[in-house]
């Protein structure tokens, strides 16, 4: 058994102690009631700051996601720029190519016409009538002579 044994309601202060009281209960309520007292300040219960703990946590996540997001875009619209241009350059130079190709494609026509016109002529020129009337032609400049 203690040696100052307390009762409920009633709190015991060791002998000895010159300013100590012995306060009772009602006593304390009641200046507890009347403001005497320094309430302690009142603070959110434990679940509260965890939950504004995950709150914040998951607006600052959100913000640093939303921050890279914007970075990934704005360098995958540098990139696409720069795509959009090699490709303005690519149908540049295809242009180039294929106005240069209709070009050689004009004068390998006007070869081919003008080694078929040769081609006729020879048929022409090599013919035994063809002949003839050349061998003609000569013997009538020299009677003229």
């Amino acid at each position: 058994m203690p040696q100052y044994p307390l009762n409920f309601g009633i709190e015991a202060v060791p002998f000895g102690m010159t300013r100590a009281k012995i306060v009772s209960f009602t006593a304390f309520k009641n200046a507890a009631n009347n403001n005497i007292l320094m309430p302690f300040p009142s603070r959110p219960p434990r679940n509260q700051f965890r939950k504004d703990e995950v709150k914040q946590k998951a607006k600052s996540d959100l913000q640093d996601t939303e921050e890279s997001l914007r970075a990934k875009v704005a360098a995958l619209q540098q990139e696409l720029a720069v795509v959009k241009q090699e490709k303005a350059e690519l149908e540049n130079l295809l242009k180039q190519k294929e106005e240069t190709r209709k070009l050689q494609l004009q004068e390998m026509q006007i070869e081919i016409d003008l080694n078929k016109l040769a081609h006729q002529v020879a048929e022409i020129t090599q013919t035994d009538y063809f002949q003839q009337l050349q061998i003609e032609v000569e013997s009538l400049r020299n009677a003229d002579c």
